[in-house]
């Protein structure tokens, strides 16, 4: 989801192609994930880092070795979305659900409605993409693999704060906070789930129960550390920080708001791809947005200016890309 939630630690790795798995990959990947579970809940946090690359390193590659007829589209799709092409790149990501819907994989095709969700979004077609994220919600329910309902459920507050319902917003944020199963393994969809619930908490009006959130995330984010640098663990820290700035700036603290929002534009500049592009020219928009309430008109114009030309560089205009 911007690189958003759709990026995966190891234990989130996409389903696999319908293609039969090389044997000798599989038990390989399997002592590499078994590495990542243990050093993970043993606290080795520079052990489970490296064991979870080299997972994903290994997901790419074997992906790419064995390309399915769904992850051509995907891939095509992906490529689409960076030159701007949202027409092609949605009539791609359609055919991928297709794919998806045709397989009868529940897990295959919630995460074809959240990519198309995610696509609908950025162009701004948000009472459409609300449709795709609660299809997604309800094709993740149909498998027990708590992981993806957390994906899922995620997108779905993202989809309902895009269209201004916080109530909606709430609910699907508390659900995901409530289906994570304990244990340190799952620190990272834990993070992740409380910082998002304290976003829908602000835009609730709730800055206390914001405020009890975004410090309760920061204790799973801490034993994170050692990962900071995986993409997925990142780009939730950026949220963090994103998150923090907008409690600051309801609390009146203008200098800590645009500290912390400045922290967060840092992070997701380090993403890649058009959507994690667009989430740094919202998050530039926010910063515009404490400048001109702190006085600092040079501050907002230069922010504003920045996030206008990466969405001109991804062929969206600001009323088109809606901030979630």
């Amino acid at each position: 989801m911007s690189n958003e939630s759709n990026s995966c630690s190891p234990a989130q790795q996409p389903v696999p192609s319908d293609s039969p798995p090389d044997p000798q990959f599989m038990k390989k990947f399997e002592e590499v994930i078994g590495s990542w579970a243990e050093a993970t809940s043993a606290g080795r946090d520079a052990d489970a880092q490296a064991a979870g690359m080299q997972a994903l390193i290994m997901a790419a590659e074997e992906q790419l070795r064995n390309p399915s007829p769904d992850v051509l589209l995907m891939n095509e799709a992906d490529e689409l979305e960076s030159q701007g092409d949202w027409a092609a790149a949605e009539a791609a990501r359609r055919k991928v659900l297709a794919l998806a819907e045709s397989s009868g994989n529940f897990g295959k095709i919630a995460k074809a409605q959240m990519n198309l969700c995610r696509l609908l979004r950025a162009v701004g077609r948000g009472d459409e993409a609300w449709q795709f994220a609660c299809a997604a919600t309800i094709s993740a329910r149909r498998i027990k693999l708590f992981p993806l309902l957390v994906l899922v459920l995620l997108n779905e507050s993202f989809c309902a704060l895009q269209r201004g319902d916080s109530a909606k917003a709430l609910t699907a944020a508390a659900e995901a906070v409530k289906v994570i199963e304990p244990g340190r393994l799952h620190n990272h969809e834990r993070a992740m789930a409380l910082t998002n619930r304290a976003r829908c908490l602000l835009a609730h009006g709730d800055a206390i129960g914001a405020g009890s959130d975004l410090a309760a995330a920061w204790e799973p984010l801490q034993a994170l550390s050692g990962s900071w640098g995986m993409p997925g663990i990142r780009w939730t820290l950026a949220k963090w920080w994103e998150v923090k700035s907008r409690l600051e700036e309801r609390l009146g603290n203008s200098n800590c708001a645009r500290e912390a929002i400045t922290t967060a534009i840092e992070l997701y500049r380090q993403g890649q791809g058009p959507h994690a592009l667009l989430t740094v020219a919202q998050a530039l928009d926010k910063y515009a947005e404490i400048s001109r309430a702190a006085g600092d008109p040079a501050g907002e114009e230069q922010s504003l200016s920045l996030a206008k030309s990466i969405r001109e560089g991804l062929n969206l205009s600001h009323k088109q890309a809606g901030a979630a």
